[in-house]
């Protein structure tokens, strides 16, 4: 196979993953008022998963967009009391990903919880 034939193959196969992806998102309900912020956020979700998992597939890539649009949607049903610790753990969420900040915001809440007690 030549190098420009490997090329369009690899090509073909990161452009099916990402249909295959987003054909996934399409039963993913959106609220009216939200719809162009909530696209930009499943399309960096998108994106992200790709290029941490499209090594593994599509199915790697799935399971990647799957759990972070499930930790996004977890993080939205927070409550107000942890808006500040939320707002820490999720500035820099597009560099490490929505599970990981739902993990931060977790912990930090425990940790809280914790302090408390004591």
């Amino acid at each position: 196979m030549k190098r420009s034939e490997k090329a369009l193959v690899i090509r073909r196969q990161v452009i099916v993953r990402i249909l295959l992806t987003c054909a996934a998102l399409l039963p993913c309900p959106v609220s009216a008022a939200n719809d162009a912020k909530e696209e930009d956020l499943k399309a960096e979700i998108v994106y992200r998963c790709h290029y941490q998992m499209g090594e593994f597939g599509a199915e790697g890539v799935r399971v990647c967009v799957d759990g972070e649009l499930s930790a996004m949607k977890a993080l939205s049903a927070y409550p107000q009391q942890a808006g500040e610790i939320m707002q820490r753990c999720t500035r820099h969420v597009q560099i490490i990903g929505w599970e990981l900040a739902k993990s931060c915001v977790d912990k930090d809440i425990a940790a809280a919880r914790e302090m408390k007690k004591d």
